[in-house]
């Protein structure tokens, strides 16, 4: 069935691409099966989708990309390398879409205008989510962010024009969980890698990881400021945020899956260094989890801290 869709969607790609993309399919099937689950889904929903929302205001969406818009498929590695990308573009794409595909089954009452997601964060923890409250964009963060824990990402979700704007503390876990995606694929890959890359595996993987591993620790800054701006300015906000199965919830759930991702991918860095024969000089952390880090231990955010049963 899958090989029939697959041919549907690319119809006039070479015999070369048809076969990397099948191949990294199959090792995705057997390797991380989330993430193929994610592409699987997303590429079940039809183009155009819609309901009525309880204010009887009509809403619709349309698919933005195709399943694999985002995959360079001209050889193994660099259909290895970029589905990465494809995964968390892709779950950007389920976080949005998805949820119509569940109002048309199991309708909740909600209105036009509240803030609605479908996360998956894992076959078994996900979130039909819709949230009421009136949430302040990302950008006021701008203002609590010294110069000296400005990151490589903060142009993009702080200053940029993402969904961190329109949606503030929702758009933050939705970029929080495609990254946490996105990375899980490509840890997940260790065994192709070994195949790809016989003979530098280790280094490719990390330089492959090292970036997006970081994500996690900006994100969990972006986040806890946010958290700890509305506590403080906006209660009505910040009551809405910890209701249960709300924004706080997701964001735990989110988090405790990243933070056991890196802790694998740190054991699992050190094991395979310890077995490879060849020279392994890559760095394990971008620079700017070293920026962040000691920030993230203050007591600053104890508060915030206590409610992640930290």
């Amino acid at each position: 069935m899958k090989k029939i869709i697959l041919l549907l969607l690319f119809p006039a790609i070479g015999i070369s691409q048809e076969s990397n993309l099948n191949w990294i399919l199959a090792h995705m099937k057997d390797n991380s099966i989330e993430s193929y689950t994610i592409l699987n889904l997303y590429d079940n929903l039809p183009q155009n989708l819609s309901y009525t929302a309880s204010d009887n205001v009509l809403i619709r969406t349309t698919k933005g990309s195709e399943t694999y818009s985002y995959l360079d498929l001209l050889s193994k590695k660099s259909t290895l390398k970029s589905m990465a990308t494809n995964v968390h573009e892709i779950c950007h794409g389920l976080t949005g879409m998805y949820f119509f595909n569940e109002m048309d089954s199991n309708y909740i009452a909600h209105d036009s205008n509240n803030i609605t997601s479908y996360f998956f964060i894992s076959e078994d923890i996900i979130y039909v989510s819709i949230f009421r409250g009136d949430v302040f964009p990302s950008s006021v963060l701008k203002n609590l962010i010294p110069e000296s824990l400005i990151t490589s990402r903060y142009e993009t979700y702080i200053l940029g024009d993402s969904s961190t704007q329109e949606e503030g503390i929702i758009g933050l876990l939705d970029e929080l969980n495609a990254y946490y995606h996105g990375t899980k694929f490509s840890f997940d890959m260790l065994p192709i890698y070994k195949t790809v890359y016989p003979d530098n595996y280790l280094n490719e993987w990390v330089m492959g990881l090292q970036s997006t591993m970081t994500a996690y620790y900006e994100f969990d800054f972006w986040i806890k400021e946010y958290l700890l701006h509305a506590k403080i300015n906006y209660p009505e906000l910040f009551s809405e945020i910890i209701k249960k199965g709300s924004a706080l919830d997701i964001f735990i759930s989110i988090r405790e899956k990243y933070k056991t991702l890196i802790s694998k991918y740190s054991e699992s860095v050190k094991v395979e260094s310890g077995k490879i024969k060849y020279y392994y000089d890559t760095e394990f952390w971008d620079s700017d989890y070293y920026k962040l880090i000691d920030r993230l231990n203050t007591d600053k955010y104890n508060s915030i801290n206590n409610l992640l049963s930290l």
